[in-house]
């Protein structure tokens, strides 16, 4: 299962709604986990506003506002097998409310996430 402390292994300090916004992700995560039935590495969860800038100055990221800095998305490993099983259950990502950006964008991770991105889309670009 997916804790608490991997989707905040850095322990930044939260708000309520920060915790309240992890203890869902996490919650919706260990469905797919469940599902998936494999193990699922979390290589980015919640990040703070200084770690953000550092990626985007980096050229990692182009996201000032990235569901990370919300605890409303998580970044998990991929070797392969993820995303062919999550197009093959589009369905339950559906039902568990998850939205993932595209795979051409993501190559060794699947990012999740818990709000809609303003496309609507189910699969967006970061």
């Amino acid at each position: 299962m997916i804790t608490l402390q991997e989707l905040n292994r850095h322990d930044y300090h939260t708000t309520p709604e920060i915790d309240d916004n992890l203890l869902e992700l996490q919650r919706r995560l260990n469905i797919v986990r469940l599902q998936y039935n494999q193990p699922m590495l979390v290589t980015s969860g919640l990040r703070s506003e200084y770690q953000q800038q550092q990626l985007i100055a980096d050229g990692k990221s182009t996201a000032t506002k990235s569901k990370h800095l919300t605890g409303q998305a998580a970044d998990i490993s991929d070797d392969g097998a993820i995303k062919p099983w999550v197009l093959a259950n589009v369905p339950l990502m559906e039902e568990v409310g998850l939205w993932m950006e595209t795979f051409d964008a993501t190559p060794n991770w699947v990012h999740f996430q818990t709000v809609a991105p303003n496309s609507g889309n189910r699969f967006f670009n970061p």
